[in-house]
């Protein structure tokens, strides 16, 4: 078992919870406890080349830092959804980390993997205003789905067998970066019966990790963990806090979340890191729904020991007030109250599926009966 240790602590012995984004050359001084400026591994900037079905050119560029010596290949993808930007911001870190402390294999970091997606600022490119990905009913531009792609396909899928060919097969483990919307938690989504994966699972450091077995792919077309499994590498799947934005708190956890991965390959000197202060598995049976007792707008409550309002990922007790709906009927201010003690998987109304598309789906009004909140019980 690793240790357990508070991700607040963690930050302060790192020296990273005061970064921001500007002026970020942040391992001139090793943030991770060494000076390493002695040591400057090849940084490459490459590009992986399509031709889209209008003759058009799109290159897609990342970054290549080579240690020189055998070892594990280490890819991260991030941005295959255009709205899912936050691991954009932790393969530029994570590239200043490996320029001066990789020590065995490579890194492969492709920032923007979906450059349509990304310029379109959408989940995919061919998608209507306030539409998303689960209703639209063809998904044809849905990189995740597309792998290993196809150089005559639509563009989603020649994008895709560019990537593939210019990065994920020369690698041998794969951390695949997406986004949720921020009324979630970040949480890791690991295999536990596919041994080089699981491993990747147990060293990121999201308070939530959900464990499933290793689907396998119904036709051609896969997920890219699913790939980088049938050529009998390890995957493991990453759902930062929010969509959207850039937040420093989550690309943290992206951060290191990639170090102890690479720490754990060898390809990083020493052991991981842990920065839990507990590890929860969210399942079905520690997951605690509440519900809306009245219709109106809901208004989260100030933490316990915060100057903030409660967010997902915060612990709160049974019995602890999480928040008050003002009544649309009768102006009555009604509680929102605890059921248990646990962590906030869930805050917050996120209306038809659709709050990753649609402002109006984040809404903070909610019907009676609307689920607004999930706490997952340790």
């Amino acid at each position: 078992m690793y240790m357990k240790q508070n991700r607040r602590d963690f930050l302060k012995l790192t020296g990273l919870a005061g970064i921001g984004l500007a002026g970020t050359s942040i391992m001139s001084v090793n943030a991770f406890g060494r000076d390493n400026k002695s040591k400057h591994n090849q940084v490459v900037v490459d590009h992986a080349v399509a031709t889209l079905v209008d003759g058009k050119v799109v290159s897609i560029p990342f970054w290549r830092v080579d240690s020189g010596k055998d070892g594990p290949s280490l890819a991260l993808i991030a941005a295959q959804h255009g709205n899912e930007v936050q691991g954009a911001e932790v393969a530029r870190r994570f590239q200043e980390v490996c320029a001066r402390q990789l020590v065995n294999g490579s890194v492969w970091l492709v920032p923007m993997a979906n450059l349509l997606a990304i310029r379109s600022r959408k989940h995919s490119f061919n998608l209507e205003p306030e539409q998303n990905n689960r209703l639209n009913p063809d998904k044809l531009h849905n990189m995740q789905r597309h792998w290993p792609g196809d150089p005559v396909g639509n563009d989603t899928a020649r994008l895709t067998s560019a990537l593939d060919q210019s990065v994920v097969r020369h690698c041998s483990h794969l951390v695949d970066m997406h986004c949720w919307e921020h009324f979630f938690a970040a949480e890791t989504l690991a295999t536990n019966d596919h041994e080089p994966s699981r491993i990747l699972g147990e060293v990121t450091t999201t308070r939530f990790i959900s464990w499933s077995a290793a689907s396998q792919p119904q036709g051609e077309k896969m997920m890219v963990g699913q790939l980088i499994r049938k050529r009998g590498g390890g995957a493991v799947a990453m759902e930062l806090s929010g969509q959207f934005h850039m937040q420093e708190r989550q690309v943290q956890i992206g951060l290191s979340s990639m170090v102890n991965i690479a720490k754990h390959l060898g390809m990083i000197e020493g052991g991981p890191k842990l920065t839990r202060g507990s590890l929860v598995v969210r399942k079905s049976e520690t997951s605690h729904e509440v519900i809306a007792s009245c219709s109106g707008i809901f208004m989260p409550a100030v933490g316990k020991g915060k100057m903030t309002s409660l967010i997902p990922d915060d612990f709160v007790e049974e019995g602890q007030i999480l928040g008050h709906i003002i009544s649309d009927k009768d102006l009555a201010t009604v509680p929102v109250i605890a059921p248990v003690s646990g962590y906030l998987w869930k805050f917050g109304p996120c209306h038809w599926g659709l709050c990753d598309a649609s402002l109006p789906a984040q809404h903070p009004y909610t019907e009676e009966g609307e689920s607004i909140v999930i706490i997952v019980t340790v």
